[in-house]
């Protein structure tokens, strides 16, 4: 076999190779071509609810950070912080001896979180009670005056009709009536005196009880169960996100139309994407910090469901004065 017809044999192999391979890339070109493009749904913020109404604040819109602009100008930027956030202690020292709700647990408002050592403090209460309660002495001084006092208008009528008692007889029996009056009436003082001292003994005791002032989630306890803890140390730190604030530090120097109770939008981060949702203007100062030039907005919003962690940052956007 010739080189000239090898040479023609090679050649024609490698068309037919190249039109092989080519011509399915274009068939799956022309079939990629003709997919339709997806079509994403559109992202609406929910209707407006009333203000701080508990049935609506869950339906929130989630929007991916991606596609917002960060730089808008027609949002401000602020940080959100729990609507109740307080620290609790106590005024008297002690040592912790039981600590009924730990870090992450939910308590009700009035709730006991912990107290101190008071078993003396409970002994004191039982015998206040005990006095207070004990009447035999006041039972009896008012049966005396009783008794005296039907014995002194039954001789004064013998006195005034008959003369068969004297004057001197009359006179003893009105000083003993005098004297059994006094009498009570220094026992009824004492009962409440001693109902005050009662009450003081409860009070005393309340105060190594640690109850929540409002409900929610214990954040943190300071100190642990057997530790010695000083009076107006911090020991419980409790948070109630159910509501959150966003603080706004807004420039004065820009035209802002705000008013206490006024409806807005916000969007609130949430890991990689920003929650929709309303919010209500709680607080718009009526001055200015002369050192910042700034004023500090306050918007409070539902968060039954939890999804906003506070301390995250979120957007409000600024209302157009219509």
């Amino acid at each position: 076999m010739s080189k000239k017809y090898i040479i023609i044999l090679g050649s024609t192999a490698l068309l037919l190779l190249v039109f092989i391979f080519i011509d399915p890339f274009q068939q799956l070109k022309k079939s990629d071509e003709k997919k339709p493009e997806i079509q994403r749904p559109a992202v609406s913020l929910p209707a407006m609810p009333p203000p701080l109404s508990t049935s609506d604040s869950t339906k929130s819109n989630v929007l991916h950070s991606q596609s917002l602009v960060k730089d808008d100008p027609n949002f401000v930027s602020g940080i959100v912080e729990p609507y109740v956030d307080v620290t609790l202690g106590l005024f008297v020292p002690g040592r912790i001896d039981k600590i009924l709700f730990t870090e992450g647990q939910r308590v009700r408002e009035g709730g006991v979180i912990l107290y101190l050592e008071k078993r003396q403090e409970e002994l004191e209460v039982m015998r206040r009670k005990m006095i207070w309660q004990n009447r035999a002495e006041l039972r009896s001084a008012m049966a005396t005056v009783l008794s005296l006092t039907e014995t002194l208008e039954a001789n004064r009528r013998l006195y005034t009709e008959t003369h068969s008692v004297s004057k001197e007889e009359l006179d003893r029996l009105n000083l003993q009536w005098e004297t059994a009056v006094s009498e009570r009436d220094r026992l009824l003082v004492q009962e409440k005196r001693e109902k005050v001292e009662y009450d003081m003994a409860l009070k005393t005791l309340e105060s190594r009880i640690l109850k929540a002032t409002v409900g929610g989630v214990v954040e943190r306890v300071f100190l642990k169960e057997g530790e010695i803890y000083q009076s107006a140390q911090p020991l419980v730190r409790l948070i109630n996100s159910d509501r959150c604030l966003l603080t706004l530090n807004l420039d004065d120097t820009r035209s802002y139309y705000l008013q206490q109770g006024m409806v807005v939008d916000l969007l609130i981060n949430a890991g990689e994407s920003e929650i929709a949702m309303k919010g209500v203007i709680t607080k718009v100062p009526l001055v200015v910090d002369p050192a910042s030039g700034v004023m500090q907005v306050k918007v409070v919003f539902e968060n039954l469901d939890g999804r906003i962690k506070p301390g995250v940052t979120g957007r409000m956007r600024l209302p157009v004065k219509k």
